[in-house]
């Protein structure tokens, strides 16, 4: 399943004038004109990635998905999309195109088919190509887990191609996460005329957490614009008051051309033909793996789940939660969702705060642990929970005491980093200092990522190779250091061995010895002869017998400083290891 983007873009920038917009009526019904679209692309890419990786990542799935077959296969394998297509109809700026496809390549949502070469005299060059990346790993929605979009069968969704086409390009990241926050909810199971519609009502507070904004008004603007749009509409005003009763949140639905209110009462005649034994209903895609906070609600509904048993609130007050924080948890997930949460507990092996293990895994509805062997937590000595903690401590910005509390899988990673930066610098007792290190530098990428084994993962070996790097550094000055101590303290023992050596050739082999000393004579001639200023200072230097016993030496062929400490020597230089 090929979707080529060509990197070639051509020499003319001028764009035809854009066609007069009108105004959006609605999304249309998800019967035909969709788009089979992976659901990782609300899960993972539109939450985590910029708008430029969005657009980009969106208008190739338009193109390779839009057009399929019965069976949702791509009737165009491959499809090729040049530089000026991105720029007028996927909505990237030209200076953004590079970036984005960087960010996308390292994100895992694309892969490069074929590298780019540079144009040269007789040689025509040629663009690279680039494709969406499909992976046969199980389905995941955590980014850290993420290796490409799910090849496998289900998980996707027919989504409206206006929200491909009108939406995606014209509109920022903030709308294209509220709107993506609502529409991939708002499409269920398969009924007898195509995808059904689910009346959906989200909250502030849950499309907050589904589509990841960092600033609530950030939120109320994106709501504000894709209301005045026709992008969706509010069905109940929030209502503030200190009395508990009347206090309403405000939600949103999706606006449907033929339903431009949100609502949708299906016809009797409908609701029995759903009913009936013969008419096949698939269950919604992916939704065993697929948690949310976001709930369907039926149009009988009242929007108020139950309160949950004496015995759920007993246990959850047994671990420490107070009233209002049972309140909360029980109000916002399911008691299957809860008791699941304290089953898997124990294999979580908390080691200091259950209770704040137990509230993390429920609210971010943490998928069922890798169990992990007695021998496995054990080993993970205090080095790695100091690094893990301190990790996320300088990732938050925490200069004092830590507050977050690692799991023991992450302890386990960070132990194992631990050790070989251990081993690299041969240092022990700074596995907090390197936990901040790398927390910091974490913080400081383009697109940060607060998940400390993702940080190990992209940047564990680069910081590993750079505190390598270091202690090679400060290892090798020390050598130097000595090294030039060391020659200090013996060159006299070297120099008065050449002079013994000198001694012994003038005796044993004078004809040889008179030789030099006539070559010698002959060079202070010359120098003496010089009319050079500098000349002086040579002969001055060239009569010291250090420069005698040196010549000597290279007349002879005998060792110099080092070899001589290394044959001769009983106090030969031995660095430290």
């Amino acid at each position: 399943m090929l979707s080529i983007l060509d990197q070639k873009a051509p020499f003319q920038t001028s764009q035809a004038p854009e066609p007069v917009i009108s105004a959006f009526e609605g999304f249309k019904a998800p019967t035909s004109n969709t788009t089979y679209t992976p659901n990782q692309f609300f899960d993972v890419v539109i939450p985590h990635f910029s708008r430029g990786v969005v657009r980009i990542v969106a208008y190739l799935l338009r193109k390779t998905l839009g057009w399929c077959d019965a069976n949702g296969n791509p009737q165009e394998e491959q499809i090729k999309v040049t530089y000026s297509e991105l720029e007028r109809k996927a909505g990237v700026s030209r200076d953004m195109i590079r970036a984005s496809l960087d960010d996308a390549l390292a994100g895992h949502l694309l892969e490069c088919v074929t590298e780019g070469r540079a144009k040269h005299a007789h040689d025509a060059g040629q663009s690279a190509r680039y494709q969406l990346r499909w992976s046969a790993m199980p389905y995941t929605t955590r980014l850290e887990h993420f290796d490409g979009f799910f090849e496998g069968e289900g998980n996707r969704t027919d989504i409206p191609n206006e929200f491909f086409d009108v939406l995606i390009p014209r509109e920022p990241l903030s709308v294209i996460k509220v709107v993506g926050a609502i529409i991939r909810h708002s499409i269920g199971f398969q009924a007898k005329h195509g995808r059904r519609r689910q009346q959906v009502a989200l909250s502030y507070q849950q499309i907050e957490n589904y589509a990841r904004f960092g600033s609530r008004s950030d939120l109320a603007k994106a709501l504000r614009i894709a209301m005045e749009k026709n992008y969706i509409v509010r069905l109940e005003s929030g209502v503030f008051s200190h009395e508990a009763t009347e206090r309403r949140r405000a939600v949103y639905a999706l606006r449907w051309c033929d339903f431009p209110n949100g609502q949708k009462n299906e016809p009797a005649v409908h609701q029995s033909e759903i009913q009936t034994s013969i008419s096949p209903i698939s269950e919604p895609a992916h939704q065993s793996e697929f948690r949310t906070n976001i709930k369907t609600k039926p149009g009988n509904e009242t929007g108020n789940r139950p309160a949950a048993d004496t015995e759920l609130r007993d246990r959850l007050l047994a671990f420490g939660f107070s009233e209002k924080t049972v309140a909360k948890l029980t109000r916002e997930h399911s008691r299957e969702e809860i008791e699941q949460q304290i089953a898997w507990l124990p294999d979580r092996a908390p080691a200091r705060s259950p209770a704040g293990l137990l509230r993390r895994s429920i609210e971010q509805r943490w998928p069922a642990p890798m169990k992990l062997r007695s021998a496995e937590v054990t080993s993970v000595t205090q080095a790695g929970w100091d690094f893990a903690r301190c990790f996320y401590a300088a990732y938050g910005g925490n200069r004092g005491e830590p507050v977050n509390e690692p799991s023991p899988r992450e302890a386990q990673t960070a132990e194992s980093f631990v050790q070989r930066l251990i081993r690299a610098t041969r240092e022990e007792g700074r596995a907090a200092e390197w936990g901040r290190e790398l927390g910091s530098l974490a913080r400081e990428q383009r697109h940060p990522f607060p998940s400390l084994t993702l940080a190990i993962r992209q940047l564990g070996d680069a910081f590993l190779v750079q505190r390598e790097k270091q202690r090679l550094q400060v290892q090798l000055a020390s050598i130097t250091q000595s090294r030039e101590q060391h020659e200090q303290r013996f060159r006299e023992d070297w120099l008065r061995w050449l002079a013994a050596k000198e001694s012994e050739m003038r005796n044993t082999r004078p004809e040889d010895y008179q030789r030099f000393i006539a070559q010698r004579e002959s060079e202070r001639s010359e120098l003496a002869a010089d009319p050079k200023p500098w000349s002086r200072r040579v002969l001055k230097h060239f009569d010291t017998e250090n420069a005698r016993l040196g010549a000597f030496r290279q007349c002879f062929g005998l060792p110099d400083f080092w070899q001589w400490d290394a044959a001769f020597n009983s106090q030969s230089f031995k660095p430290n290891p």
